[in-house]
């Protein structure tokens, strides 16, 4: 297994990114970089358009050759697969359940039912700060956890800061 050096907070980010309508996250399995490559660009690269990718700002020169490096089906990048929305409505159902204040526990059962549960599960925390900050070191523990298994499947060991 290879070892490499990963920003673990920058990769569930990218796993977390519910808005991936034109663009994709890749892990540069080289140097652990994120790098993000926008619909645009993969476009004028699939379709060969040479006026586009010669009239591309600087910046967006190197993500084009990322894009003709991920579209040669190079396995240097491996695509970050976003998480689906139901998995982070499981962790906050679980975190729920570890709630032992009873009033509380009830408030975050409600407000997971139904449309907008995730805003109003972040509301509810807002007013007990502890409990906030315990669920974000649950969050943060699993997002670990699925991320070093995730990286694993891919052949790599993480290696933190």
């Amino acid at each position: 297994m290879k070892r490499l050096k990963v920003d673990f907070e920058e990769i569930a980010i990218c796993m977390e990114d519910q808005n991936r309508y034109d663009h994709d996250h890749y892990l540069d399995t080289q140097t652990g970089e994120v790098v993000t490559i926008s619909g645009e660009v993969k476009r004028a690269v699939e379709d060969g358009d040479e006026e586009k990718l010669g009239n591309l700002p600087g910046w967006q020169k190197r993500e084009a050759e990322i894009a003709e490096e991920i579209l040669g089906e190079s396995d240097r990048y491996v695509w970050i697969e976003d998480r689906p929305s139901y998995e982070g409505y499981n962790l906050m159902s679980e975190f729920a359940d570890t709630v032992k204040d009873t009033g509380l526990r009830e408030k975050l059962a409600i407000a997971l039912d139904g449309k907008g549960a995730f805003r109003r599960f972040k509301d509810v925390l807002a007013y007990y700060p502890e409990e906030e900050k315990r669920w974000f070191s649950f969050k943060s523990q699993r997002m670990e956890e699925e991320i070093t298994n995730w990286l694993n499947s891919i052949g790599i060991e993480p290696v933190k800061d």
